[in-house]
């Protein structure tokens, strides 16, 4: 994940224009966002992002408007602006997207990405048609490592988290991985997939192919909701411990957990992979305005290697911040300092 190949990666990203290709509900606050990108896009990998612009971009805007030209300002009434910010509620910063798939064709390069309707950035997009013009930046960030030695993936993906899931499970498929998926939110109509039309998801922990998303990678996912109002009841963890429960000594040893997620879930899945003997890496979601540690909003603690700057030290564990957006958004969930 690191060394020559991430420095290539990092010298190729750019800004892109992009336009909107489709734009539908996943369930009742989660929509799908493919956007087809001007221009040569660089190649991506899954758990790397792009930060998507949640406006209409500078290019769709003619430069009198954007500028808003002068103000008269008279003793008897104020003046009025007529710079889009001012006019209308927009979201001035990019917002992070994991990359949730990825196609290249005679037209050039179509990305997906999954958003959840939280604040006025992502209210617009709600609102995008195809045909409609956006920008972003990337691909930014590192990815998911497939070590040679192993042949099994975990797939833990909870609400936002699942987007970077969708995209490894096309990638193991190439790999020729076995994989189970996870997929968890509070309840029924948070559930961001699509269901198969003939299959159920087990309400006793199983994994059946009810997820399109994963069956078309030809793995079988276990779904958890919080209510119970689909699948297995409780956490997602649960549905991941009883999985682990089940496989043989020979299977641990060969499998992955790859999570995202909330960061208690996350944290309960690396625990579980532990106690359990098995390798985890985490892709951890922070809020960050740039993506590329200009900003330094997104820091994270990881334990401090060799000669690093120590940042503190939490129960005898040194530790020093990385960023999310450049040194991750992937680490080796035992590195994490949580």
């Amino acid at each position: 994940m690191i060394g020559q190949a991430m420095v290539e990666h990092v010298a190729r990203r750019g800004r892109f224009d992009a336009t909107v290709e489709l734009n539908r509900p996943l369930c009742r606050e989660h929509f799908l966002l493919r956007v087809r990108v001007a221009g040569d896009f660089p190649a991506t990998r899954p758990g790397q992002f792009v930060q998507l612009g949640c406006r209409p971009p500078d290019s769709a805007i003619d430069f009198a408007t954007l500028m808003g030209g002068e103000l008269q300002w008279s003793p008897d009434r104020p003046p009025t602006p007529h710079q889009p910010e001012f006019c209308h509620p927009l979201a001035m910063l990019r917002r992070p997207f994991s990359l949730a798939g990825r196609g290249d064709d005679e037209r050039g390069t179509w990305l997906d990405v999954i958003h959840r309707v939280v604040g006025v950035g992502t209210d617009w997009l709600s609102h995008l048609s195809p045909g409609d013009a956006v920008d972003l930046i990337g691909p930014l960030g590192n990815w998911f490592d497939l070590p040679g030695d192993k042949s099994i993936a975990l797939l833990v993906g909870g609400g936002v988290g699942l987007p970077p899931m969708f995209y490894l499970a096309e990638a193991l498929q190439a790999a020729k991985w076995d994989a189970v998926a996870f997929v968890g939110a509070m309840s029924r109509d948070l559930l961001a997939v699509t269901f198969a039309d003939d299959a159920q998801p087990d309400e006793g922990g199983r994994a059946t192919p009810c997820v399109e998303e994963f069956a078309r990678h030809g793995y079988a996912t276990i779904v958890t909701t919080d209510d119970g109002s689909l699948g297995l009841p409780g956490r997602i963890t649960r549905g991941l411990e009883m999985q682990l429960q089940r496989m043989t000594d020979d299977e641990r040893a060969r499998a992955v957990v790859y999570t995202c997620g909330p960061e208690p879930m996350m944290h309960a899945a690396a625990t579980l992979a532990k106690a359990h003997g098995v390798d985890c890496q985490v892709c951890l979601e922070q809020a960050m305005a740039c993506g590329m540690a200009t900003c330094q909003s997104c820091v994270v603690r990881i334990d401090a290697q060799g000669s690093d700057v120590v940042h503190g030290v939490i129960d005898g564990r040194p530790w020093r911040y990385r960023f999310a957006c450049t040194d991750g958004p992937v680490f080796e969930a035992g590195n994490v300092v949580w």
